[in-house]
This record gives structure tokens, sequence and C-alpha cells, in this order.
């Protein structure tokens, strides 16, 4: 998977959320960051970076035409209701974002679920099953 296709699923999960507006880094002309959403909820705007790690073997550019790779999906995250707070949009996008997978998601881990947060604070690591890992990170 390619960081342009996660920051789209992104992008689409963020849009499916009632009162939610979203737009790409780059139609927002947030230039520090080459892929990520921008989001607009509850009079709070957040931005969230997408990185990714390529699966093993993997060559930049190799996978463009290769048909996602599907398996077990993951539990599924209650939506919750969104307040201005960033714990509840990280978990509201992330949920949304498996609500809509198809399968390509192997497991999620919500930073601001760990008992110790990482640095970022806010975001989530997410494994797919063609063994890429995929990188939401709130940013400011």
């Amino acid at each position: 998977m390619r960081p342009a296709r996660v920051q789209h699923l992104l992008l689409d999960a963020a849009a499916a959320l009632p009162g939610v507006s979203a737009k790409t880094f780059t139609d927002a002309g947030h230039t520090r960051h080459p892929f990520g959403v921008v989001v607009e909820a509850e009079g709070r705007t957040s931005r969230w970076q997408v990185a990714l790690l390529s699966a093993p073997g993997e060559t930049l550019g190799s996978d463009e035409d290769r048909a996602p790779v599907l398996g077990e999906k993951p539990p599924a995250l209650e939506v919750p209701v969104l307040t201005n707070d960033l714990a509840t949009v990280e978990r509201a996008l992330v949920a949304q974002l498996l609500a809509q997978d198809p399968g390509e998601i192997a497991s999620v881990d919500l930073y601001s679920a760990r008992p110790t947060p990482p640095a970022v604070g806010y975001g989530a690591t997410i494994d797919l099953h063609d063994g890429s890992r995929a990188f939401i990170n709130h940013v400011r």
C-alpha cells in the first residue's frame, strides 16, 4: 500500500463522519508533510499525517497495480460522539476507517489508548495484511 492510498482512505473515513469536513494537506495548503488530512470537527482543526512502512521486499512503486491483500478484519470500534477533544477525533477517524475497510487492515493500535502514549500523543499504527504498516500521527 502507498501513503497516497492511506490518505485517500482516511479522507473518505473523515468525510463519512457527521458534522466533519476534511481535506488533504495539499488542498489545505499544509506543506510541512507530504501526506495527511486536515479535519474540522466540533470547532477544532486537527492535522493527521500519514506515513507508511512498506511491506518486506517491496520497493517504491512495486505495488501500484497489485490487488489489495485481504484477510480477517480486526474488531470494530464504536464511533464516539465527536467533541473537540483530540482523543475522540482520533478514535472516530480510526473507527470509521475500520468500518469502511474491506479487509485490508489486520490490526489497529490507538495511541491515546496506550497506558503510556508515545510522544506523538494521538494517532494510530495500522498493520495491513500485505505486510505494510501505516502511521496516522496528529501533527501541529
